[in-house]
């Protein structure tokens, strides 16, 4: 396989994808699995944090692929800056979690 770095070909594919391509979805996610987790990784601090931000990313691109499709862009660099959001919002509810928890903790004493 070659590599689809041509926005065209990255749109084609994103509208494939918005038109309920489960294809178009994996070549999607082939080439662009490896650096999303590495944005999750770089962010989160569990590898269960890391594979549920993950699922949560692919699902969401998924389920809003017309919507990201029409954004001005690449696609690529569309998926790509919303991996890195999604990342910064599970490290945030990562954060608060340990947080509350702490909270609880110095509560019982």
């Amino acid at each position: 396989m070659t590599p689809l770095f041509e926005a065209t070909d990255q749109r084609k594919l994103m509208q494939s994808m918005a038109s309920g391509s489960q294809a178009a979805f994996g070549l999607i996610y082939d080439q662009l699995c490896v650096p999303t987790f590495a944005i999750c990784n770089h962010y989160l601090k569990s590898s269960a944090a890391v594979d549920e931000a993950m699922c949560g990313l692919w699902l969401y691109v998924w389920q809003h692929a017309a919507l990201l499709s029409g954004l001005e862009g690449s696609p690529w660099s569309i998926i790509i800056g919303t991996a890195e959001r999604h990342a910064e919002y599970y490290a945030q509810a990562e954060r608060l979690a340990r947080t509350s928890f702490k909270v609880a903790q110095d509560a019982k004493r």
